[in-house]
């Protein structure tokens, strides 16, 4: 005789992932001539649902280094960009996200500079970054339950010899 049981769990309901391009637009405090190097750091992300769509709201900061004044004198300028990108998950599951879901995000690669340009005070950099995001949720295992008796529940006859290790 076979039961069918359902027990009730948290797994992984749906997961998905972005690389992603994107290009900003900041404004120098002087005309530069040259844009000598950019870097990102203080990187910073959560992972959340907003109107059904999983998101991933996250800071980065940028360092630009430009020379100005006819490459006579160069600064590092600090910008800190703000980004949210709607995810595209694969559900394991045909079911709405609910409250009760948890969403986690990781950055598989960290955000980098592809290129920068400047036209006057503006420099327009293009930012290349991969996130990734998974949601769990409570789900619902399907089991079978069978009542035959295994082969442990005779080991209340087992003998035991208090000399076997000396």
């Amino acid at each position: 005789m076979s039961n069918i049981r359902e027990i009730y769990t948290k797994a992984i309901v749906a997961k998905g992932k972005k690389l992603s391009k994107n290009t900003y637009s900041l404004t120098l405090c002087h005309i530069p001539n040259e844009i000598l190097g950019c870097w990102i750091t203080n990187h910073h992300y959560e992972a959340t649902i907003k109107n059904r769509v999983p998101k991933v709201i996250g800071t980065f900061d940028v360092h630009i280094w430009y020379s100005y004044m006819d490459e006579m004198e160069s600064m590092v300028e600090k910008h800190q960009v703000t980004y949210i990108d709607d995810m595209q998950v694969t559900k394991k599951e045909d079911r709405e996200f609910e409250a009760a879901d948890q969403v986690k995000a990781r950055c598989l690669e960290k955000p980098k500079c592809l290129s920068a340009s400047h036209n006057e005070k503006d420099v327009a950099i293009e930012i290349e970054k991969e996130m990734q995001i998974e949601i769990s949720g409570e789900t619902c295992i399907k089991v079978e339950v069978k009542t035959e008796e295994e082969v442990w529940d005779d080991l209340e006859d087992i003998q035991i010899n208090p000399h076997f290790i000396k």
